[in-house]
């Protein structure tokens, strides 16, 4: 029987060139970057950046292309830190507000949670550490999308905005429109639009080394669309503390 290993697959070889190009460079790169890099015509080179965009090995910004939320954005050790580091400010934060609390980065065009602490309460809204989730339909992801450069909000509006419950802002003139409010309003809501039942309040955390963002999450019977401006805003004086501890961890 052969050896397989001594014929390495072609197609396998050029895949792992992109990546290994789009790992070391410094910016983002454009299609004629890459394929003059990577040595191959710019149709065959725009085939492999497509199949890898649709599975997140690649982002896709404008005309650039980089790597792409499947790498994680921060490495393990560095998110481990922060979730460490947060996770006592974040049980804090639950017990004020008696809701679940989620502590998210941004990730391409999701929402990673990288910690989450679940209200005590019977019944209640959870998601669980190292879920993603649309940017689009939920409070942090709102919040975090005000940090994204044009290029890559232009891209990601350039395709269609899935709908999670008949609530989720689907097109790309509602969804500028709902980030003009966040950036108005300092804060973030998701009023039924990623669970049918559940409302979510979220701001940003400033002066972070990456998009950082957390959010109060309840079932819609405790927490009343009246109620999340100001829900928003006691959460930025209860977060001081939090920023401070995660502004100190070492990258």
């Amino acid at each position: 029987m052969e050896n397989t290993t001594a014929y390495p697959i072609r197609a396998v070889d050029r895949v792992c060139d992109l990546l290994d190009t789009l790992r070391v460079a410094t910016a983002p790169l454009t299609l004629t970057q890459i394929a003059d890099l990577i040595e191959l015509p710019k149709s065959s080179t725009l085939r492999y950046l497509a199949a890898l965009e649709g599975r997140r090995y690649v982002l896709r910004t404008g005309d650039t292309y980089q790597l792409g939320p499947a790498f994680q954005p921060m490495h393990d050790e560095y998110l481990e830190r922060l979730r460490e580091t947060a996770l006592p400010h974040l049980v804090q934060l639950r017990d004020h507000f008696g809701e679940t609390v989620n502590f998210g980065v941004l990730a391409g065009e999701d929402v990673v949670h990288v910690e989450v602490v679940e209200s005590a309460q019977p019944v209640r809204l959870a998601a669980s550490r190292g879920d993603r989730a649309p940017v689009h339909s939920t409070a942090m992801g709102k919040v975090l999308a005000t940090t994204m450069d044009e290029d890559h909000l232009e891209a990601m509006l350039a395709r269609p905005l899935p709908a999670v419950t008949e609530n989720t802002i689907t097109t790309a003139v509602a969804f500028r429109a709902e980030l003009a409010k966040v950036v108005e309003r300092g804060c973030g809501f998701d009023d039924c639009e990623n669970q049918p039942d559940g409302r979510c309040v979220a701001i940003l955390l400033p002066g972070l080394a990456a998009p950082m963002a957390i959010s109060v999450s309840a079932p819609s019977s405790r927490l009343e669309p009246d109620e999340m401006a100001h829900r928003g805003a006691e959460m930025h004086e209860q977060a001081e503390a939090l920023v401070r501890a995660l502004q100190a961890v070492p990258r």
